[in-house]
Parts: C-alpha cells; sequence; structure tokens
C-alpha cells in the first residue's frame, strides 16, 4: 500500500480525514451539549464547538498529513 502512495502528498488525505471526523465528533459533542444543558443558548454553543472542532481537526489533519509526506518521501524541493 506504501508503494501506491509514493510520492503524493498526503496533506489533502489527512484534511480529509480530519474534517470527517471534526464533523463526526463535532455533531456528537453538540448534541450532548443541547442534551446536557438544555438552555436557551445551547444551540448557538454546540455550533460553535461544532464548528471549531471540525476546521481544528482539519487543520491538524492537513498538518500532520503533510508532515508524514516530508518524513516519509523527502522535501520536494531538495529533489528539485
Amino acid at each position: 500500500m506504501l508503494d501506491q502512495l509514493r510520492g503524493r502528498n498526503l496533506a489533502h488525505v489527512g484534511c480529509t480525514v480530519g474534517l470527517t471526523l471534526g464533523l463526526l465528533l463535532g455533531l456528537i459533542a453538540g448534541i450532548a451539549i443541547i442534551a446536557i444543558t438544555q438552555q436557551a443558548d445551547a444551540a448557538t454553543t454546540a455550533t460553535i464547538v461544532w464548528f471549531a472542532i471540525t476546521f481544528g481537526l482539519g487543520a491538524l489533519g492537513y498538518y500532520l498529513g503533510g508532515t508524514l509526506s516530508r518524513r516519509l518521501w523527502g522535501d520536494s524541493s531538495e529533489t528539485e
């Protein structure tokens, strides 16, 4: 499997995985916030948490995927 990925930038793969996990975990956290607090502004808080988790995990996945790409394949600027 590693040979199929050789030379590809894994930052985009990491971003996709991070965004998918962020959407799922953010949704679960939002539902939990609404169920636990049961206040008038719970939906606003849940939405903010959902966006923060989604974008945070997406950015983390992009960073980790880029770092993993450089570690596995080396820096592309070195070869050119």
